[in-house]
């Protein structure tokens, strides 16, 4: 489940690659170094502008290609899934320990009212082995 998570916010948090085709200028500099960036050069440098190409695959706007998009959707419909079992079972024992508590007040209770009695050791076993 903890690593559903990760990739589910990795893939949530990777930077938008379906964005707009970008210019990349290249120019020479005084010494013939030829240099490339995305700004434009001064005026007295000689440029040529390079645009480049968009990625390929089919991007929607979250930048994931459908099976991508498909993947993730499953991964976060199980990890709900498993958030909600968790719960559940977390329900499950918190009522199982209310049950287990009650029968300890209710042994206790008989404890204090047999003592001396052949019942006693009874309710003192049970309460060592479930209640203390």
């Amino acid at each position: 489940m903890r690593s559903h998570t990760i990739i589910s916010v990795l893939l949530l948090t990777l930077p938008d690659t379906a964005a707009p085709a970008a210019t990349i200028y290249q120019w020479s500099d005084k010494q013939g170094q030829v240099h490339f960036s995305d700004t434009a050069p001064t005026s007295s440098m000689s440029s040529n502008s390079i645009q480049q190409p968009a990625p390929p695959g089919n991007h929607n706007a979250s930048g994931l290609r459908p099976t991508e998009r498909e993947l993730l959707l499953k991964i976060q419909q199980r990890t709900r899934q498993q958030a909600q079992r968790a719960q559940a079972r977390g329900l499950q024992n918190k009522h199982k320990r209310a049950e287990q508590w009650e029968h300890c007040k209710t042994n206790r209770e008989k404890l204090h009212d047999s003592a001396g009695k052949e019942t006693y050791k009874q309710y003192s076993r049970y309460l060592r082995k479930h209640c203390w």
